[in-house]
């Protein structure tokens, strides 16, 4: 008996690591289960350090539209990292809710420098969950940390123009019959940004007149006061290799 258990003891032992991690056609089908059908969303973002400043975000298909508040209104339109058009002189800001669930989410990442041929289980906080393209303890190179259970994205982080940026996306619910972030956390070289997340819709957002250049039309406006200015200035949509 005491053969038997020292033989399974050493097959156990002798499997990799990544026998037990998903691999790329798992992970995918995975993601197109839980998150497939989501194919346009709109959103309203709160910022506990600037209560006085909110902004409305609607995105399908990787195309976005922008309405920032405070005091007065600031307006853009774009497709992943890019304005196509906007309201301000000096550009405009991106939203860390671009890279929560882009399309084809597991190509995206790939472009974005995620290893997907490297995975891992661990704990993000208190949450197990699977770390695609890093080892554990690894936090400095490209990396996407999600849920063990629905694969929902708890962590992003990717290289851009101004460095690594990291993503948190926090306290999950269940919306409109998909798992849903409440709380975002940008992590820019020494600057970290907090934003609170208001679901209003879930694929009811992708009304063509909302992300058209020839139908965005507003007049000049103010620049937006902060966390616009860090939006803009030091928080990048992700390098595409």
């Amino acid at each position: 008996m005491k053969t038997l258990y020292l033989i399974l003891l050493l097959c156990l032992t002798a499997l990799p690591a990544s026998a037990f991690t998903p691999d790329g056609e798992e992970l995918a089908g995975g993601l197109r289960k839980n998150f497939g059908p989501l194919t346009s969303w709109e959103a309203k973002m709160t910022f506990p350090d600037y209560p006085e400043v909110s902004v409305k975000v609607w995105y399908a298909g990787g195309k976005w539209r922008q309405e920032w508040q405070a005091g007065d209104s600031a307006m853009a339109i774009g497709r992943g990292g890019t304005v196509v058009g906007s309201c301000t002189v000096e550009g405009f800001a991106s939203s860390p809710l671009f890279v929560w669930m882009p399309p084809a989410p597991l190509d995206s990442w790939k472009s974005w420098g995620v290893d997907e041929t490297t995975g891992n289980f661990g704990f993000c906080g208190d949450i197990p969950c699977f770390m695609l393209g890093v080892e554990p303890g690894d936090d400095t190179r490209p990396a996407v940390y999600l849920n063990n259970e629905d694969f929902a994205p708890l962590l992003v982080r990717y290289a851009s123009e101004s460095g690594m940026i990291t993503v948190e996306f926090l306290d999950y619910k269940t919306f409109a019959g998909y798992r849903v972030p409440q709380r975002v956390v940008v992590l820019a070289g020494d600057e970290r940004l907090e934003a609170a997340v208001e679901w209003v819709r879930l694929n009811g957002a992708n009304k063509p007149e909302l992300y058209e250049r020839d139908l965005f039309a507003v007049r000049p406006c103010a620049e937006p006061s902060m966390p616009f200015q860090f939006l803009r200035d030091s928080f990048r949509y992700p390098l595409v290799r």
